[in-house]
């Protein structure tokens, strides 16, 4: 029925609102630059194939059935580069809004702007409904948005104002011989441009080729992800990882025992999470635009 969920808590159907505001996202996998198989999906929008274009159409479903007065979406970079040649995904995606009645904009935002010491670029998107706005509508947000930008902390100084603890650190706390080797290229990475006070940041999970390193901010926290911290001589525990998503223990009591219990479920969590403070600046100029209306 029309606006009917199952509720997994209760085990009963409930009525749910249609939402004005549909904050969303579509599985990444097939458009992410790590994916081998990547160039096999290059019209997976249009085509509904693999897993970004099956949950894509799962959520375009939605938004033909309710017509949210906003669509606010969120993927990875990859979906605005070119695949194979090709056009990128996200020019099917704008295609598809636009189709469905909505005039629709994107911008790569980094999470590293916005106050939280991450390098992640992500694919923020916005859709409006033509009948109450424009197009220049949608392009002055992410002119707001961009008004928001911030320098923030470093890797050090944002753990310490947070008070961030280390619950969830991994059973194994030393650098295996495989994990050293991606270490010392990734050190070697940064050395030209590192200074003798900064903090440098490893994901080790990752291969000597590609071995992300950042300076005072981690690199983009992914589902496998496994941050070395060199100056500390560790690993980041599941607590600081959901903090650099913004997620805080202050904010969930629950949270520091469902670490330590279950610590690589959170980092596979983290891993696919929005970033809390760029998706509040996106909510925040959303909702300014729709005040002037």
């Amino acid at each position: 029925k029309r606006n009917e969920v199952f509720n997994i808590v209760t085990q009963s159907k409930e009525s749910v609102p249609s939402a004005n505001i549909f904050i969303t996202g579509f599985v990444c996998k097939s458009v992410s630059t790590e994916n081998n198989e990547r160039k096999t999906y290059k019209n997976c929008i249009d085509d509904a194939t693999g897993e970004t274009g099956e949950t894509f159409s799962g959520m375009m479903s939605y938004v033909r059935k309710h017509c949210p007065m906003v669509v606010i979406a969120e993927n990875v970079k990859g979906i605005t580069q070119r695949i194979d040649g090709e056009d990128p995904v996200i020019l099917q995606v704008a295609d598809t809004m636009k189709r469905a009645g909505y005039h629709f904009a994107w911008r790569l935002l980094n999470t590293s702007d916005f106050g939280i010491p991450q390098s992640r670029d992500r694919c923020w998107m916005v859709g409006l409904r033509k009948e109450r706005f424009s197009q220049e509508d949608v392009d002055e947000i992410f002119d707001m948005i961009e008004l928001m930008k911030t320098k923030g902390m470093s890797l050090k100084k944002y753990f310490e104002h947070f008070k961030v603890g280390q619950a969830g650190m991994p059973e194994n706390r030393r650098l295996n011989p495989r994990q050293r080797k991606v270490m010392k290229a990734g050190l070697k990475k940064v050395a030209n441009r590192r200074r003798p006070r900064d903090q440098v940041i490893v994901d080790v999970a990752k291969s000597e080729q590609r071995c992300p390193a950042q300076l005072n901010r981690t690199p983009c926290l992914v589902a496998n992800s496994m941050m070395y911290w060199e100056n500390q001589e560790r690993f980041l525990s599941a607590q600081e990882a959901l903090a650099l998503q913004g997620i805080f223990c202050q904010d969930f009591p629950a949270e520091r025992s469902f670490l330590n219990k279950h610590r690589r479920l959170c980092h596979d969590l983290t891993g696919n999470a929005f970033s809390m403070s760029v998706c509040s600046a996106v909510l925040t100029a959303v909702l300014l635009k729709l005040a002037e209306v």
